[in-house]
């Protein structure tokens, strides 16, 4: 058999619950509910650094951020990294990239008609990506980051200024994934990613999926917040339904199309989750809680892989490159620290990770709220240790909303987690933070707050090494 063409879809700060499958009362998600019943859903997925830029590193490398070649919030995918694509490529397939890459902004590559039209483009957002920091990606129609669903743009292969994308940014990018699939004639099979930014904020979606009464909206158990939370609530729903609205249509494209009827692999899945009003934070990650590490890793591959619904296993991105190659029959290379779950998507016997290592690496340092730290995940326990020294520990099974901390009421528990951090830190090559759980000392402070945003953040050290000026 030949080997299959290989479709990611990826969105953008997606939490994953927000899916109907996943027990979401409020949305309708019916393209990527048939996603999951004909395919499988890993219902329990992790972003290992859940923020863009190094999330996306450790999707494409399969390597943690800490270690791998997007070590942070400003730092680029490097020119010599081995990747996906890369290593596809090795394999004989053709490559392409649609939309949103946010691995590769150098912060004066700004194109002259960029500078001339300020009111179009923000200029910080808009850099065009060199060449040497795509990711191996041969085709290209990518940006870095919009932030601007109704003003899109993308950079074309070698073109120095972007062109406009018409309407909306995730229908605009799916015409164009559409059309390329439609056009493509290689002999190769082809490894095709569609990025799109939605449901990233800001929370815009076309009026026709402004449907939602705030008022009426099922929430969560740990919800709460500012008035407008639910308003908000209500157009991250929307943007998830024009999502959902653009995956059908791009399902359907495949399935139209002989050369990749029933031998395609397509991924949706997600770089990170978002609050989304849960504990009080609205628009925002980065912390180890589920609302925003959690996020929707679906495979559907009719023909190839058979249905098997929602599995438990603990998936997270660090595996979505070695899964990937798994599928596609090329070797795992032996760098790779994720995990290959591609016996698991063919039904096969699978024996996963018991464990996974979360972490906040290089983080984007624009207010108190943005802190690094390092912890893991297991079936039940969630702990984290942050760079102040402060410490979470979560049960999932009693507390699956984390509300109760028993980082200082479970002893019995605690050095039993910090020491497992530490073996999973060892193992893949953390440079520093190991040294902080072992030796850290502490802080002093309080540290004077002198910004506008105050103490609603998530951040443990709001508690006690944070005075608001």
């Amino acid at each position: 058999m030949p080997r299959p063409h290989i479709v990611y879809i990826l969105s953008d700060e997606h939490a994953g619950q927000a899916m109907g499958h996943a027990g979401d009362p409020n949305l309708r998600t019916p393209n990527l509910d048939r996603m999951a019943a004909e395919g499988l859903s890993f219902a329990r997925a992790r972003a290992n650094c859940p923020v863009c830029t190094p999330s996306r590193g450790t999707i494409f490398s399969g390597r943690h951020a800490h270690a791998g070649p997007v070590q942070g919030f400003h730092d680029v995918y490097k020119p010599a990294a081995p990747s996906t694509a890369t290593l596809l490529r090795e394999a004989g397939y053709h490559t392409a990239y649609f939309g949103k890459w946010h691995c590769g902004t150098l912060r004066d590559q700004i194109p002259p008609d960029v500078r001339r039209d300020p009111g179009y483009y923000d200029l910080e957002s808009a850099p065009r990506t060199p060449e040497f920091h795509r990711g191996g990606f041969q085709d290209w129609y990518g940006f870095e980051m919009n932030n601007a669903p109704f003003k899109g743009f993308y950079y074309r292969d070698g073109d120095v200024d972007p062109t406009r994308m018409p309407g909306y940014q995730a229908d605009a990018l799916t015409d164009m994934a559409m059309a390329y699939l439609d056009d493509y004639d290689r002999d190769q099979p082809l490894f095709l990613v569609l990025s799109v930014e939605p449901p990233h904020w800001p929370l815009e979606a076309p009026e026709a999926y402004m449907r939602f009464d705030p008022a009426s909206l099922k929430t969560r158990p740990n919800f709460g917040g500012r008035p407008d939370f639910r308003e908000r609530l209500a157009a991250y729903y929307a943007m998830i339904e024009n999502l959902d609205w653009n995956i059908g249509r791009l399902l359907g494209a495949v399935e139209g199309i002989g050369g990749f009827r029933d031998n395609t692999v397509t991924a949706y899945f997600s770089d990170h989750g978002d609050f989304m009003g849960s504990h009080g934070q609205m628009e925002d990650k980065g912390h180890p809680h589920e609302e925003s590490v959690r996020v929707p890793v679906v495979f559907h591959a009719p023909g190839i892989l058979g249905p098997q619904g929602a599995r438990m296993d603990l998936f997270s991105l660090v595996d979505m490159a070695p899964t990937t190659l798994g599928l596609a029959g090329v070797p795992v290379p032996g760098h790779m620290q994720g995990t290959d779950f591609s016996p698991a998507c063919r039904g096969e016997d699978f024996d996963g990770p018991r464990e996974v290592l979360l972490e906040m690496v290089g983080a984007p340092r624009v207010h108190f709220d943005y802190a690094d730290w390092r912890g893991l995940v297991t079936d039940r326990w969630k702990y984290a240790f942050y760079e102040t020294g402060h410490e979470l520990l979560f049960d999932l099974w009693d507390d699956p909303y984390e509300m109760n901390n028993l980082a200082g009421t479970r002893p019995d528990v605690l050095p039993d987690m910090r020491t497992r951090l530490l073996e999973l830190l060892a193992a893949t090559r953390e440079p520093y933070f190991d040294v902080i759980v072992r030796h850290g000392v502490r802080p002093d402070g309080p540290a004077l707050n002198i910004s506008r945003r105050r103490r609603d953040g998530i951040a443990p050290a709001w508690h006690d090494l944070i005075r608001n000026a």
